[in-house]
């Protein structure tokens, strides 16, 4: 049996298939009396719409946009800066009618980075600049937007960014360590590659090494760590490499850490869900945040301020919003935005006894 057509019907009708073109497309352009009478019809000839592969395939678009996470897809869902990244992004997609696909990319995957060369979508967003699926998006000269610089070298490359100056507001926080005093300072970074370093103890320049020796790493730390360094240079400073961004990882630092005698004066993590997890440790072992050991993270999530954590604190929700209207506006002038952001100083970093 032939497939009902949008011709079919106008002619049954005695109208233009325009008319019923704007019935099922731009209702505004018929009175309300006359499109239902198409409606009906076309529901009795078995029409149900457009078909949308074919209008997409016509347009070049899908009206479909991606987000491209390193992590498994519940990640997406747990993690606080996710989620309210993606509630704000959601929130302007939904009002453009947009649809999201959400797409998981877990370092090694090449299945999954295959996806991204495959995804019919109009552009994609990313939380860090130099994630495999936004590199491959970008050679498919897909439209890209990501909210992390990882490296100096993502500012360089093609994509639009919505970010903060974390390299400056990493240098903030190293000021304030030493304004209080602080001698002995941990930095807990998140890593995310094949083969990657386990949880241990590393100067500053031997930790580098081994993200210089994986070429394609996901270390989206890379601005935020060398701002600290930098600002702590002189003092005693160790890297631990924690593994993925979640409070579990902080607390399993914490273990490392702070069992033992010499133990830092100050910790600083990458996020604040670390430094949460940090605190959580301390805490265990009847130790007070910023009286035993001063603790600071990143992003100013709102568990920091009820934890009393000091923290840098950037406009999440911004973030996601303005990555959404970059995708949405290709004539948008403005496309690599930098954002402020603050040091909130709160009672768990404190002066060195």
């Amino acid at each position: 049996m032939a497939r009902v057509t949008q011709q079919d019907i106008a002619k049954v009708m005695g109208v233009s298939v325009m008319t019923v073109s704007n019935a099922f497309n731009r209702p505004d352009q018929l009175s309300p009396d006359l499109r239902t009478r198409v409606l009906e019809r076309a529901a009795k000839m078995g029409y149900t719409g457009p078909d949308a592969v074919a209008r997409q395939l016509r347009s070049g678009r899908t009206n479909t946009f991606a987000v491209a996470f390193e992590e498994k897809l519940s990640y997406a869902f747990s993690d606080p800066f996710s989620v309210a990244w993606l509630a704000a992004f959601s929130e302007v997609m939904e009002e453009s009618r947009a649809s999201i696909m959400l797409l998981s990319v877990p370092a090694g995957d090449h299945e999954a980075l295959a996806a991204v060369q495959d995804a019919a979508v109009d552009g994609i967003a990313g939380l860090c600049g130099n994630q495999p699926a936004m590199i491959r998006a970008r050679e498919r000269g897909m439209p890209t937007v990501y909210c992390t610089l990882a490296t100096r070298a993502d500012a360089d490359g093609k994509g639009d960014y919505v970010v903060i100056d974390d390299h400056a507001a990493a240098l903030e926080m190293a000021g304030l360590l030493r304004r209080l005093g602080h001698r002995r300072v941990f930095l807990l970074v998140e890593t995310l590659y094949p083969g990657q370093p386990r949880m241990a103890e590393y100067r500053p320049e031997e930790f580098r090494d081994l993200v210089d020796a994986h070429a394609g790493s996901l270390f989206s730390d890379d601005l935020r760590l060398s701002g600290l360094v930098g600002g702590l240079q002189g003092l005693d400073v160790t890297v631990v490499p924690v593994g993925t961004n979640s409070r579990a990882a902080g607390h399993a630092a914490g273990t490392l850490v702070l069992d033992r005698k010499d133990r830092p004066t100050a910790v600083v993590a990458v996020s604040d869900v670390m430094a949460l997890g940090f605190m959580d440790a301390l805490r265990q072992r009847d130790l007070v945040p910023g009286v035993d050991v001063s603790v600071a993270g990143f992003d100013g999530l709102p568990e920091a301020a009820e934890a009393g954590l000091t923290t840098i604190r950037q406009p999440v929700r911004d973030k996601g919003r303005l990555a959404a209207e970059l995708l949405l506006d290709p004539e948008r002038k403005d496309r690599r935005i930098i954002l402020p952001h603050e040091l909130i100083v709160r009672r768990s970093t404190r002066p060195v006894a």
